[in-house]
């Protein structure tokens, strides 16, 4: 009750703690003058507005709290350093891409905007307010302004220790660590030191920064730490920066490997000659652009990874090119040709302009060309791009997410993107003091998705339709909490309560391990885990936990796991236990090809599964950690470029393994179609080929001196290439794929434009033109599909056969309004319960979740559907409901509803068998699955667990029940029985 009370006092009592958002500032870019040369420069930090924690002499709420050794004795002189909470620091940068935090994301680029950081020297704790300790060890701050302060100490022979989220009037304890060092190497690819290296850190509790120098042998040591762990980036000239995302000060020493930078060079030209131009340049978290006069545009500083880049001038466009940046330099020549642009508005179902939508295009395997934030109501031009298909995505908030397939030709081609708004549930997590909790998840049940809260404790989560849900958040340091609501709904205050509580010491060998992670379970229910690792007094807390009882493990990336613990937590109590930590052995080899020269980039994977996968250095060289000593692990190294030779085994801690790979052969070839033009974008088996002229050089395997591989590339036939090895294997002509043609209109008969034509099976999609008109290609090796057309809410869908001749029309209506009741087995309303269910034509998922009376209303396009009816979501056993939805209203209740019957039903189980029980009589059936998956009403279980099954929910009539092979033809024919509903209701099959 004290607690509450002084959290009311400092409500009055906060001055200016409102001004606690900062502005981001967009990333500096490369100069868009005519240059013909890109190098990155230092980015735009975000300015971290200044947080007063004073509120004068007069009033203010006093902090309070004692600094310790890590024995538990009183450290007297200690330093104390006070910050508000909402102190921005480079702890708290999200990754703009992502929204990660900075320091958790893994892209290359992240890397290099972290080190941007330590090089300005900014982002870091700022004390606003300082104290010593007297003789016992005690502080204090008076005079506060604030409900949440960052208080760290630091002393003579100790390191730092920092507390977050304060709070005035409780009591603080400060255990300052012992002081550490992190002891490692900085080297380039082919492994040699790179002394004058610098390298930074900061540890990822405390926000304040160290640096070392590499000396000779390019060895560093950063000292004078405290709580960890550590991010640590390198850097040095000509290489791209190094990062160790969380490194355990100790004995371990971290190697940090450099990687030289790597320059794009990009000719632009049309008919053959250089030409002016704007070169974009899309990568992972990197986007950049050039602009060349002529001479070839260079973007450098880059990593070696994959990327995409386009170029474009006044009305021409090249169409996109994917490279991967292998060589020190890569030089591509892009060919300008004729291009169009994509104007494209966005609205809603209603026909009125979408909110600051966000556009992205990609090519059609998915890499990013292009992203666009717009203003309401805004026309977004794109372009020029080069002719061909890509796919457009759009994002709005409140809204779904919508993706359409988009044929950009010569010229302009006009686009309506239409997105329906969504079912949102919004509101803000509160800690137990009553302020708000950043940066917690969300955990929406029953669907099972989850989101992350921001800075400010707010949350926003879509969810698939109206209906009750339960939310769920948890923060192992500051409890969890829970509240059911009914969506739509806004304005959720999910507070957070301190509930069951457990303190896990992690140790090994007798030493604290900082670094460590706890995850807590139970079977079927549901995972919690640690919101940050262990500091050096190896104490994970995890507060907030249901009474009840769990399996634990402790978890760290150099040990081995800890033995799973049963433990039992109770509300109000703190339950204290030690998990213990095996230091594991490290499994090392070498990578080669047969001449015995290193292989770099080999993907090197343990079996039986002990460790994540690693890559072999650029002197082949790997190393695993963390594995059992005891065990002997079978190792499978996977590299595009290469084939592994033999079997190699080894046992950590044993003499270096050796495995040796076979270079695959180049092979060079075109790929073009029948009429000799070439195919630009195709697939030989694994490899991705994006080409302006069809030609291609890839590493490809051998089946002993033949050659077989796949060509696939849409709206073509695929071809089967199966011929002696011979470098150059010439044309491979690619048949066009059958095609149907066919139009999209509304209602009136009038045409649609922009619907979205796709089949269950094929490969592609497309939208209808202007005049509502669309070509397809026919999916090849299927006699029957279906195909459907959508637009907004609007659908259509018509089954066909591949004899089907002539045009096909497709009428776009209205969705059906399915509504009802989804009740238990007990007969009882389901609140809050998730149904599952599938499109039969358009393979698109379908989730309904119940209100709290167990009903529900949902809209669905016409057509088939088969949804699930058990607990367990699984295919097999379980009993699905097959459906055919159409109409402007429709009622559909789940379960055994009033007046509904069931039917028991008699069988010898057997693998590959389905029962199926279906509305009316049928006299024969020859293929059930595809006869009957359809049918407009009716129940299915493949594969029954048990010789007595009991399907309930059947309304009164005539039914089917029909038991054979799924798969295959059944011997002697599926066996049919007859029976009404109520009256007769157990059926047997056995003999």
């Amino acid at each position: 009750m004290r607690k509450w009370l002084v959290i009311g006092a400092a409500s009055v009592l906060v001055v200016v703690c409102g001004a606690l958002f900062w502005p981001q500032s967009e990333p500096s870019r490369p100069s868009r003058a005519s240059a013909a040369s890109d190098s990155p420069s230092s980015r735009a930090l975000p300015e971290f507005q200044a947080v007063e924690v004073s509120s004068g002499e007069a009033e203010g709420l006093a902090l309070t709290g004692r600094v310790l050794d890590p024995t538990g004795r009183p450290v007297p002189g200690a330093e104390v350093f006070l910050a508000a909470s909402a102190q921005k620091t480079i702890t708290s940068v999200r990754c703009d891409e992502c929204g990660q935090p900075l320091l958790s994301c893994q892209a290359h680029e992240s890397g290099v905007h972290a080190l941007a950081f330590f090089e300005q020297q900014h982002g870091f704790l700022t004390p606003r307010a300082t104290a010593r300790t007297d003789s016992d060890g005690k502080f204090r701050f008076a005079h506060l302004a604030g409900v949440s302060f960052s208080v760290w100490a630091k002393a003579s022979g100790y390191g730092v220790a920092m507390r977050d989220r304060a709070a005035p009037g409780e009591p603080v304890e400060l255990f300052l660590p012992p002081l550490r060092t992190i002891s490692g190497q900085v080297v380039d690819d082919a492994g040699q030191p790179l002394p004058g290296a610098r390298v930074h850190a900061v540890s990822r509790r405390t926000s304040l920064p160290h640096e070392a120098v590499a000396g000779g042998q390019g060895i560093f040591t950063l000292e004078g730490l405290g709580e960890g762990p550590f991010y640590i980036v390198a850097s040095a000239e000509g290489f791209l920066p190094a990062v160790e995302a969380q490194v355990e000060a100790g004995p371990q020493t971290v190697r940090l490997r450099l990687t030289p930078t790597r320059t794009l060079e990009v000719r632009v030209t049309h008919d053959g000659a250089p030409v002016a131009a704007t070169v974009r340049l899309k990568a992972d978290h990197l986007s950049r652009e050039l602009r060349t006069e002529g001479p070839p545009a260079r973007f450098t500083g880059l990593y070696p990874d994959e990327v995409v880049v386009t170029a474009e001038a006044g009305a021409l466009g090249s169409a996109p090119r994917i490279l991967t940046l292998e060589e020190r330099v890569t030089q591509v020549t892009l060919e300008l040709e004729e291009a169009g642009r994509l104007l494209v508005t966005v609205v809603d179902d209603a026909g009125q302009p979408v909110p600051q939508p966000e556009l992205i295009l990609r090519t059609s395997k998915g890499e990013v060309i292009r992203q666009e934030k717009a203003s309401t109501g805004a026309l977004v031009e794109l372009g020029p791009l080069g002719v061909g298909d890509y796919m457009l995505l759009g994002r709005a908030e409140g809204f779904r997410e919508v993706e359409i397939p988009a044929r950009v030709k010569a010229g302009e081609t006009p686009l309506e993107l239409e997105m329906t708004r969504a079912t949102l549930i919004s509101g803000q997590v509160i800690d137990e003091y009553g302020r708000p909790a950043p940066n917690v998840s969300v955990l929406v049940q029953p669907t099972g998705d989850a989101v992350l809260a921001d800075a400010e404790g707010l949350f926003t989560a879509q969810v698939p339709t109206p209906g009750l849900y339960e939310l769920h958040a948890h923060h192992s340091e500051w409890g969890g909490g829970k509240v059911k609501v009914t969506a739509p709904a806004s304005g959720v205050r999910l507070e957070l309560e301190p509930a069951a509580s457990l303190e896990v010491t992690v140790t090994s060998e007798g030493r604290r391990v900082e670094g460590a992670d706890v995850v807590l379970w139970v079977e079927q229910q549901g995972i919690f885990r640690s919101d940050r690792p262990s500091g050096p007094d190896g104490v994970v807390p995890m507060r907030g936990l249901p009474a009840g009882t769990y399996w634990m493990v402790a978890s760290h990336p150099d040990y081995l796991a800890s033995e799973r613990q049963k433990v039992t937590v109770e509300d109000g109590q703190t339950l204290k236990l030690t998990a213990e930590l095996n230091p594991g052995a490290v499994l090392t080899g070498d990578v080669s090809d047969e001449q015995g020269a290193p292989v770099s980039g080999a993907t090197l994977v343990v079996m039986p599964r002990g460790a994540e996968p690693v890559a072999s250095d650029t002197r082949g060289h790997f190393e695993i950690r963390a594995l059992r000593p005891e065990r002997t692990y079978r190792l499978e190294a996977r590299h595009p470029g290469y084939d592994q030779v033999e079997r190699a085994e080894g046992k950590p801690g044993g003499p270096p393994v050796k495995v040796v790979l076979k270079r695959r052969p180049l092979f060079r070839g075109r790929v073009v179609a029948e009429d000799g033009t070439p195919v630009r974008r195709f697939r030989l088996d694994e490899h991705d080929v994006s080409s302006p002229d069809g030609r291609f050089e890839v590493a490809l395997a051998t089946a002993g001196d033949r050659i077989i591989v796949s060509v696939d590339a849409p709206g073509y036939e695929p071809l089967m290439v199966d011929r002696p090895v011979t470098p150059d294997l010439g044309d491979l002509v690619l048949q066009k794929a059958p095609s149907l043609s066919g139009l999209v209109r509304d209602e009136s008969g009038a045409p649609a434009p922009d619907a979205v034509v796709s089949c269950e099976v094929c490969d592609e999609s497309v939208l209808s033109g202007p005049d509502g008109r669309f070509t397809l290609s026919s999916p090849p090796y299927v006699a029957q599909f279906s195909v459907s057309a959508r637009k907004g809410r609007l659908s259509a869908t018509r089954t066909l056969t591949r004899s089907n001749e002539g045009p096909l029309e497709l009428t776009l209506r209205p969705a059906t309004r399915v509504s009802g009741t989804v009740y238990l087995p007990s007969g009882q309303p389901a609140p809050g319960y998730q149904i599952e269910g599938v499109s039969a034509e358009r393979g698109e998922p379908v989730t309904i979740v119940t209100g709290q009376d167990g009903r529900y209303g949902v809209d669905l396009p016409a057509g088939s559907y088969r949804f699930l009816l058990g607990t367990d979501r699984e295919f097999a056993g379980e009993p699905a409901l097959l459906v055919q939805v159409g109409g402007a209203q429709q009622r559909l209740d789940f379960g055994p509803a009033p007046g509904s019957g069931s039917i028991t039903v008699l069988i010898k189980p057997e693998r590959g068998r389905a029962l199926w029980v279906v509305a009316g009589d049928v006299p024969a059936v020859d293929s059930p699955p595809s006869e009957l998956m359809r049918t407009a009403y009716g129940q299915m279980i493949y594969q029954p667990r048990s010789e007595r099954v009991t399907l309930q929910g059947l309304p009164p009539g005539r039914y089917s029940v029909v038991w054979a092979n799924f798969h295959a033809e059944t011997p002697g024919g599926p066996v049919v029985r007859s029976v009404s509903v109520p009256g007769a209701q157990e059926v047997s099959f056995l003999q």
